[in-house]
């Protein structure tokens, strides 16, 4: 049943594209014909006392509606006539008053720039014309003008329904595999399985995707799919081609006369930043946790925060493009461009601009990494920055409905965040440090909070140093509580460290510390819908995976057969998920351990807690007993007995390869097989490499479950 949260968020677009809609005008011929004439007769003569409000729409006053009528009776538009009667409509002009005061004006017509003595600031009491060349020019500047105000918003537009258009079709995929499974099943053949090994399942070189690429020890980046790279190409392209097409020169010039840099700087200027306001909107929305297309399309987390980032460098450049644009067209007028710095609305785009550089700089992996929280906070502050300064920018041209939409989007999925961190409440968890490299969180939840297989919840530790940090963990159903749910959480800097820090001085390693959860987030996986069921876990990838497992497992009826791969580095990291793996015990799961450094041995058996000295020593100290166990060897190896209480699973010592477990499972496998995979990014990697490579090694339907989530 598809969730209040998500009805909510799936409306959410409608009120964006209410709220933008009130800064959208698209300009007609019909209108520009009429504006044309009024202003290059205002910059020729002075035809109505300043009070007349009826302006060139009196009759009464014959010079000016005759020189009306004869300058829209030239334009090169054959509904420039009607559009002046009817712009005239409240005043109640008549086609036979107007064609009166043309023929009216034929005869008396003047040419202010031939006429001895004209004086332009004096009320003129005789029709003026426009000359002919200066009426071309006017037409067709007005033209290029307003037409490229259309042209960016439908250039806009295309850009942002691109990415809906692309998850509307990936919405439909994602359904396929649960509505109707055996369509799905059934797509397969030559054609199908090379357009999936050479477009859907490969990164997009060789096959760094989950492993990040580093070069000069400082630039770090996550290389997108191959699939991922064609869509974002393929908007990069549109996007170019929106920006630097359909510009053109016109001369004479009814707004720039003489200026071709003014000119062509502000239609460059008003492309880019049209353009960039339809970004913004959906550039905040797939940074939102609570993104509706999240449920709609299947795909991860990480896939739109991607996206966001290639958005957001694109907005950025739009941006820069757009200030230089503005700087040519005030530059090429002496003292425009100084002029205009002075004015508010200048300023505040500048902040709006320093924001965006500093945020596309230190939005940097390595950056990321190492000082996470730092960079969310700033990033925020920036992001506020960003569009607080783009909002008073725009404010007086009307366009600030953009960046309304834009903080709409980002205060609903707040407000959802607050509203799940509440349904859950603060309650106390269990913590303990386990095998001194994986802090294992145990905590009750509501009966409503439903978790399912694969989702993840953020977690906030409620103490002074770290309560208003959150991090993603993937979610277990407690192996042993009703009501529970455990996270594993992976000792590495940050809050994990502090809690390591804090755990080791601690009686048992165990402490009960509050928590707030928020979640659960994620979606289901169809790997339940084919026949053979292959999970590839790595470390502490493992728990999502499990879950998923199990799952499957209790399905009394189902003969779907599952083979669960678990690489580990030392027989040590079987304590923290030890309880977990009795829960295979009796069912058809084939599972299979992989320890790539046996020689370590098992110094404790599992379940028993070491000395009191053991437990109170210093991290350096247990650092040290490392080195001595794999250079020495153990006193006494618990780990042929842990075998034989895990007598179900088959062991096997070594570096497994990726690839080989492929052809083997492919080889194996009776049906349709999928693959899930929540490993070392090196290892889901090798895997999706070796899943495209040997896809078309077998007649049945092959699928990848990429678990793993990197951003």
């Amino acid at each position: 049943m598809v969730k209040f949260s998500q009805i909510a968020a799936a409306s959410l677009p409608l009120a964006v594209v209410s709220a933008s809609a009130q800064g959208f005008k698209i300009y007609h011929k019909d209108d520009l014909a009429v504006e044309t004439c009024e202003t290059l007769l205002t910059k020729s003569a002075k035809l109505f006392p300043s009070k007349d409000k009826k302006k060139y729409c009196n009759v009464d006053n014959q010079p000016a509606l005759g020189s009306m009528a004869h300058c829209v009776s030239e334009i090169p538009y054959k509904h420039s006539v009607e559009a002046f009667i009817k712009s005239c409509s409240k005043f109640g002009l008549t086609r036979d008053q107007f064609d009166q005061a043309y023929d009216n004006a034929t005869k008396y017509i003047i040419n202010p720039k031939k006429e001895p003595g004209f004086n332009k600031t004096k009320l003129s009491y005789k029709p003026v014309m426009v000359p002919q060349k200066k009426l071309l020019g006017g037409w067709h500047s007005a033209i290029g003008r307003y037409m490229n105000f259309n042209r960016s918003h439908w250039y806009g537009i295309v850009l942002l329904s691109y990415w809906f258009v692309v998850l509307f079709v990936a919405g439909i995929c994602n359904y396929a595999y649960f509505l109707f499974p055996g369509v799905v099943k059934s797509t397969k053949g030559k054609f199908v399985n090379n357009f999936r090994k050479y477009i859907t399942l490969p990164a997009t070189f060789k096959k760094m995707h989950a492993e990040h690429v580093t070069f000069l020890r400082i630039f770090q980046w996550l290389v997108p799919t191959r699939l991922e790279t064609i869509l974002l190409v393929a908007w990069f392209a549109m996007a170019l081609g929106f920006n630097v097409s359909n510009y053109a020169h016109d001369k004479p010039n009814l707004y720039w006369p003489d200026m071709t840099a003014a000119e062509m700087g502000m239609k460059i200027a008003d492309r880019t930043g049209i353009i960039v306001l339809y970004i913004i909107p959906q550039l905040i929305l797939f940074a939102g946790r609570n993104n509706f297309m999240l449920w709609f399309s299947g795909w991860h987390y990480s896939r739109f925060v991607e996206i966001h980032k290639w958005l957001a460098r694109a907005s950025f450049l739009l941006v820069v493009v757009h200030a230089v644009g503005m700087t040519y067209n005030g530059k090429a007028k002496p003292g425009k461009y100084e002029r205009r710095n002075t004015e508010e609305y200048v300023r505040w785009g500048y902040v709006s601009l320093v924001a965006a550089s500093i945020m596309v700089f230190h939005s940097l992996l390595v950056l990321r990494k190492t000082r996470y929280e730092l960079f969310v906070l700033t990033h925020i502050i920036l992001a506020c920055l960003f569009i607080i300064g783009g909002w008073r920018h725009c404010e007086e041209r009307l366009f600030a409905q953009y960046f309304i939409a834009a903080v709409a989007v980002w205060v609903f999925d707040r407000v959802l965040r607050l509203g799940r961190l509440f349904a859950f409440g603060v309650r106390k968890a269990e913590v303990e440090l386990k095998a001194n490299e994986t802090v294992k969180v145990t905590v009750t939840r509501p009966k409503y909070w439903k978790p399912f297989p694969g989702c993840y919840a953020f977690i906030h530790f409620v103490r002074p140093t770290c309560f208003w940090q959150s991090h993603p963990f993937t979610i277990v159903e407690d192996a042993v509580n009703d009501n529970t749910i455990t996270f594993y959480l992976k000792v590495k800097g940050g809050v994990t460290h502090g809690l390591y820090q804090y755990l080791s001085k601690q009686p048992g390693h165990r402490a009960t510390i509050k928590v707030l959860v928020e979640g659960p987030y994620g979606q289901r996986t169809a790997i339940d819908k084919f026949d053979n069921a292959v999970f590839f876990a790595g470390g502490n990838g493992v728990p999502g995976l499990y879950y998923e497992a199990k799952s499957l497992c209790q399905r009394a009826v189902d003969k779907q057969r599952v083979k669960f791969y678990w690489v580990i580095r030392h027989y040590k990291s079987l304590e923290w998920f030890y309880e977990e793996l009795l829960k295979f015990k009796d069912t058809r799961a084939e599972v299979v351990i992989y320890v790539t450094q046996a020689q370590a041995g098992l110094v404790y058996p599992i379940g028993e807690d070491a000395s009191s000295e053991t437990e109170e020593k210093s991290a350096s100290e247990d650092a040290e007993e490392k080195k001595n166990e794999v250079a020495d060897g153990p006193m006494e190896d618990y780990s042929e007995s842990l075998k034989k209480q895990l007598s179900f699973i088959e062991f096997r010592e070594g570096r497994p390869s990726a690839e080989e477990l492929v052809r083997t499972e492919l080889a194996e496998a009776h049906g349709s097989i999928g693959f899930a995979t929540c490993a070392h990014g090196s290892m889901v990697d090798d895997t999706r490499r070796a899943i495209a490579k040997h896809i078309n090694t077998t007649n049945h339907r092959v699928d990848l479950f990429e678990q793993m989530q990197i951003w």
